[in-house]
């Protein structure tokens, strides 16, 4: 279980650095957001929403690589926590996250 915390979180700092480092060219890679026609991703922030979904995978990986320090310097217990919290933040971000904040004012 170890093992799998950490490769996700590595594969998780990976992609968020992804979206960090190509900006507004990631965002094509978010969830939904390449089904929308290309007329309508000019109406949207595409760098804001590139870093918000960078943060928000970082975030996913910090908690999983503090669950697996947790598990090797305190107990098993720590990276089961992780793994919860993990779930519940997976869950609140899905259900919570809307394009509609991204939308740019375009008169």
């Amino acid at each position: 279980m170890l093992n799998v915390a950490l490769v996700m979180s590595c594969a998780l700092f990976l992609l968020s650095s992804v979206f960090f480092i190509f900006k507004s060219k990631a965002s094509i890679l978010i969830q939904g957001y390449y089904f929308i026609s290309k007329d309508q991703r000019e109406l949207y922030d595409e760098l804001k929403l590139s870093k918000d979904y960078g943060l928000i995978l970082f975030k996913y990986g910090l908690i999983l690589l503090i669950g697996a320090l947790g598990y090797i310097f305190i107990s098993k217990l720590a990276l089961c926590i992780a793994f919860v919290i993990l779930i519940v933040y997976v869950v609140k971000t899905i259900v919570t996250f809307r394009f509609d904040k991204y939308k740019v004012n375009k008169s």
